[in-house]
């Protein structure tokens, strides 16, 4: 016997499910009872959760726009009566039904630990505002602000690990301490060596890269911390390169000032950095004081991704409501998805029932 198999899908159709409600009238009074249908069966004829979810998935998870996803359920599965106003309702109710799995992410993210956080800019009715994500290995929540320094100074304890924008540093006082990307320095380092040709940019960029790798041979041998040799090495070479870098732009001649300019003497960007690399060298390099700190903010520049695949394709968002609730919903997906769940399934369950799997 030859055998052969295909694995095919089943012809798509909606499935209808009929309720009744049994009406009894008392033989005395006259008085009529009429059983109550199941919680969510509102109206005599409506869609059902699992195509609900299945529109807000197509929506807010593969960015599909609303007259799209209209189209798409027409084809696959014949709602014929679908329009765009009913995706926009049910995405907006999936939003505020959620609002308690939001709150428990938020809280989770307050508990401490290590969190990554960064901020994007979009485009809300014509007007330029703020993405603001804060992020670790289980959890993600997004904000939408008007202002770019609205940074979530309500965080305590833990460290927090961002790209030195100085908001985070004036008004994030509560947290214990302070990382930098490595690898937002790795990029400024390379523009420097091969822009500017500032000797020193090559030097310190072998030596981010060469701590980074001793600890994660470290850690890969279960060790949580460097031998106190080897870390007052990598801090010596450390100052070594910096000394050598100022002293290079000591040598330089002043840039040319406006007339009349005032404030502190322009520096070229070499001497910024190495002001900050110097001024901040302990939160530069908290990942190897550090085990549980990553060298780069990754997960920050993962999270905020697909918001801007969003932008891209949509460009922009009409009302600030509507960020708000696409920003929630994608804080529920992306956290879900980092617990290994299922999409899909997780837009039909009640928010105690997905507050639990967290």
């Amino acid at each position: 016997m030859e055998r052969r198999q295909v694995y095919d899908i089943p012809v798509p159709r909606l499935e209808v499910t009929e309720h009744q409600a049994a009406i009894y009238c008392c033989g005395y009074c006259r008085a009529t009872t009429t059983a109550t249908f199941p919680d969510g069966v509102n109206a005599h004829v409506q869609y059902g959760k699992r195509i609900r979810a299945a529109a807000v998935y197509c929506n807010v998870q593969q960015l599909i726009p609303e007259d799209r996803v209209c189209q798409l359920l027409r084809d696959l599965f014949g709602a014929t009566s679908l329009c765009a106003a009913s995706v926009t309702n049910w995405v907006n109710g999936t939003a505020r039904t959620l609002g308690g799995v939001v709150e428990h992410i938020l809280a989770r993210l307050n508990e401490g630990g290590v969190r990554h956080l960064d901020e994007t800019g979009l485009r809300v009715d014509g007007k330029l505002h703020w993405l603001h994500s804060i992020s670790d290995l289980a959890f993600t929540h997004y904000r939408i602000s008007a202002k770019r320094g609205a940074v979530p100074s309500f965080l305590t304890g833990g460290t927090i690990v961002h790209d030195h924008w100085k908001s985070y540093y004036a008004h994030m006082s509560g947290v214990d301490a302070h990382a930098l990307c490595g690898a937002h320095h790795l990029r400024e380092l390379k523009a420097i060596e091969e822009i500017e040709k500032e000797p020193w940019a090559c030097a310190m960029s072998v030596l981010l890269n060469s701590a980074n790798q001793l600890k994660c041979a470290a850690q890969g041998r279960g060790e949580t911390e460097l031998p106190t040799s080897v870390h007052h090495g990598i801090l010596t070479k450390y100052m070594a390169i910096l000394t050598e870098g100022l002293a290079f732009h000591e040598r330089q001649d002043p840039l040319a000032r406006r007339t009349g300019a005032r404030g502190r003497k322009a520096r070229r960007p070499g001497h910024n950095l190495l002001v900050r690399l110097r001024d901040y060298r302990d939160d530069v390099l908290r990942f190897l004081t550090d085990f549980t700190v990553p060298f780069t903010n990754n997960q920050a520049e993962w999270d905020l991704r697909m918001m801007k695949l969003r932008m891209k394709i949509s460009g922009t968002f009409r009302t600030l409501e509507g960020a708000q609730v696409f920003a929630d919903i994608r804080s529920v997906i992306s956290t879900v998805r980092k617990h290994g769940g299922n999409i899909l399934e997780t837009l039909t369950l009640s928010p105690q029932q997905i507050i639990a799997r967290l």
